[in-house]
């Protein structure tokens, strides 16, 4: 079978030149020639647009094939909280997906504030071809991406519960102001749905009595096409009684994570398939 290389600011994508599924993943990468002007940005602390550099970026990788769907759900005005599953591969890193995800929510609202999302304090396992990346490293330039382009950091790990806290009282602040995002699986799941860490269900419950949620469910498919689908907005439900701190945070976690996985396919339904099963099996479903 033929196969043609389209290789563009050192991004390459491999499809088949007769149409057919592409014989590998699309391999997304960031324009070379933007990484010195943000690097300046970086040491200078200077502000710069997630959704400008997300359009160059994705146009950059423009033979890569992208799906969005259920455009007409985002609202064209007011704030709301995006919340999305996480996914990423090699060739295909979290910012990508948040890039797509922020675009199409620009286009859908011009003019209005972009979308501030969580970002993690460190990354794992961060390499510069063979030589891993200091982990002190890593977070110094996490700490000034945050600060360029307006993210709010949420320590990763699990101990930093004071941190993580403080994070969670920033973003309820910033929606006053404008849209936020959070991948309430954080970044440990690849593609199949993960249980949140303790504390985001409390989090989204208290942030959907201010403003509504915004579901959105990212996922390949086997030819290679990455969708985005958002689906409509919604508020979670109050408990009919009162439960314990855990099981009323697994609860509103739950009903997030329901919403998100309506939107994927079943083999990404992943720790939340029987509660998925469950609700398409239900009358009104």
């Amino acid at each position: 079978m033929p196969v043609a290389l389209d290789r563009m600011n050192d991004g390459l994508c491999m499809t088949a030149s007769n149409g057919t599924p592409p014989a590998r993943r699309p391999m997304y990468s960031v324009p070379m020639w933007r990484l010195p002007g943000l690097a300046v940005s970086l040491v200078l602390g200077r502000s710069r647009s997630f959704v400008r550099d997300s359009r160059i970026v994705l146009e950059a990788n423009r033979a890569c094939p992208r799906r969005i769907e259920g455009i007409e759900h985002i609202p064209e005005s007011g704030n709301f909280v995006l919340v999305m599953n996480h996914y990423s591969r090699r060739g295909l890193r979290p910012f990508h997906c948040a890039m797509v995800a922020s675009t199409a929510i620009a286009e859908r609202r011009p003019g209005l504030p972009e979308i501030r999302w969580t970002f993690t304090s460190e990354y794992l396992g961060l390499r510069a071809g063979p030589i891993p990346i200091p982990m002190r490293l890593i977070r110094w330039l996490f700490r000034r991406v945050s600060l360029v382009y307006g993210f709010v950091v949420m320590p990763r790990r699990e101990e930093l519960r004071l941190g993580r806290a403080s994070a969670l009282r920033e973003l309820l602040r910033a929606l006053d102001a404008g849209p936020i995002a959070i991948t309430p699986e954080g970044l440990e799941s690849s593609g199949r749905l993960i249980e949140p860490q303790e504390g985001v269900g409390r989090f989204l419950g208290m942030a959907s009595r201010r403003e509504p949620l915004l579901p959105a469910g990212l996922w390949e498919d086997d030819a290679g096409t990455l969708h985005a689908r958002f689906g409509p907005a919604f508020r979670v439900t109050r408990a009919t009684h009162e439960l314990p701190a855990g099981e009323e945070d697994r609860r509103l976690a739950r009903q997030v994570m329901v919403e998100i996985g309506l939107l994927l396919p079943r083999e990404f339904w992943g720790a939340y398939e029987a509660d998925l099963t469950a609700d398409r099996s239900a009358p009104d479903a």
